[in-house]
């Protein structure tokens, strides 16, 4: 992992202007245009671009669906060979407020949450309560054996954006390959392969990397640079 995205550790040939996004008390606040406009800053190549327009407006959707108050940046930097859309996010509440609401985080509401990028948004929005939730992703959608969390960790990782933690998509698509090649998957993993395959995300982006630095959540949206 570290050794295939080493080149993203550096310093990029382009970093866009970056956007300020609000969420309080269910109004989110950004001016997503303006993301668009930033992007060309990069100058990648129309079918490169078009990709990362597709990357961006699934996760302003995913965005969305976040119902706990914070403020994030976002911003895109370009790489020889990759393009790559980061996300940092930190919750805007109240210790008071934030213990009231890790005390309701334990009701299971989001425990159903379908879709790939809805799984994420719960990962993001979780982990803005709790920030030690990203290194543990126990979590299991459904109630079932396939638990979307604990697939694809990186603990102690001193790589990407130098996050304490991580969740991989690519290591999340591995263990649900293993699971399907030694004949282990039940309905929730043949489920969880069939929001993959359907997710825009899933087929564009070449990884989905989430994780914690300090208080702060952290999302990175790697497409490798096709340059044709």
């Amino acid at each position: 992992m570290e050794k295939m995205y080493k080149e993203i550790e550096k310093e990029p040939i382009c970093r866009s202007k970056r956007i300020i996004i609000t969420c309080k008390d269910n109004n989110l606040e950004a001016d997503f245009g303006k993301a668009r406009d930033n992007l060309q800053e990069c100058q990648l190549l129309p079918k490169d671009n078009l990709h990362m327009e597709l990357l961006f407006e699934e996760t302003a959707l995913m965005l969305e669906q976040i119902t706990k108050d914070f403020s994030a940046m976002l911003w895109f930097e370009k790489f020889e060979h990759y393009c790559c859309l980061k996300l940092t996010a930190k919750t805007d509440m109240s210790f008071e407020k934030k213990e009231e609401l890790l005390g309701m985080a334990t009701d299971g509401k989001n425990a159903m949450a379908k879709g790939f990028m809805a799984k994420i948004a719960d990962i993001i929005e979780t982990g803005l309560l709790d920030f030690d939730y990203v290194g543990r992703l126990q979590q299991e959608y459904g109630g079932v054996s396939v638990g979307f969390g604990s697939m694809g960790i990186y603990d102690g990782m001193g790589g990407i954006a130098d996050l304490g933690s991580a969740w991989s998509l690519s290591d999340y698509k591995l263990s649900l390959s293993d699971a399907i090649e030694e004949d282990e998957q039940d309905d929730a993993t043949q489920e969880a392969w069939d929001e993959l395959e359907k997710s825009i995300v899933a087929n564009i982006a070449t990884d989905v990397i989430v994780g914690t630095k300090s208080n702060t959540i952290e999302m990175t949206i790697i497409k490798e640079l096709k340059n044709e």
